[in-house]
């Protein structure tokens, strides 16, 4: 038996479909969401890592008791029986999806990025009373920024036309947190997993549920300077608008958006030093996980 792959086939089956459900149903993320993007995160790491190392230990199971010593003996051994070439292979093969889909994923949207950005300064204005902000004209209400080294901020002429002057600045410096804080680095490795395992249920899961921490995230920025009811009134108004590609929006689905309005104008209280401890200590734990998978022996016996 294989006792090190089905430990790690078993870890891996609690991080990719159980863990990410019952995350997903808690509540304190809401009330911590940079502590609970990272612990998303981690779950994204430490997924990709052991899916990786699961076909390699099975690969290095007639070589050796542990890792290190099958990877001595490598070069000793004549030949490995076919379904240990075969788990290298696969091995291999999802090292290298994972790798080109982050690469690809990232150029495809740095690409759409450009081609919005050069669109934008074609044929957007400046308004002198919003400054670092391009005005497009365009009647459905549309807000959002194109982030990167020449970041973009971008409002339509439905947005102006609908929403008040507050709730404008309110919106503006949403979008803004999500140029400050690099937001688009975070969600290219859930691009990249979504791509590789793409009807993966825990992964789509994360997908949604970071999307949705990181313009908590935003909102949160967006309050030390605005009343809450006034990016809630905002949000409310402008709803589900659907952003360009390679962009990120104050909006996002009707679900979500109703949702953060909620949490705008019903704070609760944010996440104590005890569970802001515990969410750190979890996420170490997690990513700790391919390590010491890597200490038990690949076989019983």
């Amino acid at each position: 038996m294989l006792v090190a792959a089905a430990a790690l086939g078993l870890c891996l089956v609690l991080l990719a479909g159980v863990v990410p459900a019952r995350l997903a149903r808690a509540t304190w993320p809401q009330r911590a969401p940079a502590y609970a993007l990272l612990l998303w995160q981690s779950l994204g790491l430490a997924g990709g890592v052991m899916a990786i190392e699961t076909s390699v230990t099975v690969a290095l199971a007639p070589a050796g008791g542990t890792h290190v010593e099958a990877l001595r003996s490598l070069s000793s051994r004549a030949a490995l029986p076919w379904w240990s070439l075969a788990a290298g292979l696969v091995a291999l093969a999802l090292l290298l999806r994972l790798l080109s889909v982050l690469v690809l994923s990232t150029v495809r949207t740095l690409r759409a990025r450009h081609r919005n950005r050069v669109l934008v300064d074609l044929v957007a204005t400046r308004n002198p009373l919003l400054a670092r902000t391009s005005v497009v004209d365009h009647e459905v209400p549309l807000a959002y920024c194109l982030p990167g080294l020449r970041p973009r901020v971008v409002l339509s002429r439905g947005v102006l036309d609908l929403l008040r002057e507050d709730e404008v600045r309110a919106v503006l410096a949403h979008e803004q947190a999500h140029v400050e804080q690099r937001h688009d680095l975070v969600v290219l490795p859930f691009l990249a997993l979504g791509a590789t395992f793409p009807r993966l249920p825990g992964v789509l899961v994360a997908k949604g549920e970071v999307a949705l921490l990181i313009e908590m995230l935003a909102d949160d920025r967006a309050v030390r300077r605005h009343p809450r009811e006034v990016l809630a009134r905002a949000l409310y108004r402008v709803g589900a608008a659907q952003v360009p590609e390679g962009g990120f929006g104050a909006t996002g689905t009707g679900d979500g958006v109703l949702l953060r309005a909620q949490r705008l104008v019903q704070p609760a209280a944010t996440l104590g030093g005890t569970g802001r401890a515990t969410v750190v200590l979890a996420t170490g734990l997690v990513l700790a996980l391919p390590v010491l998978g890597l200490l038990v022996p690949l076989a019983a016996g």
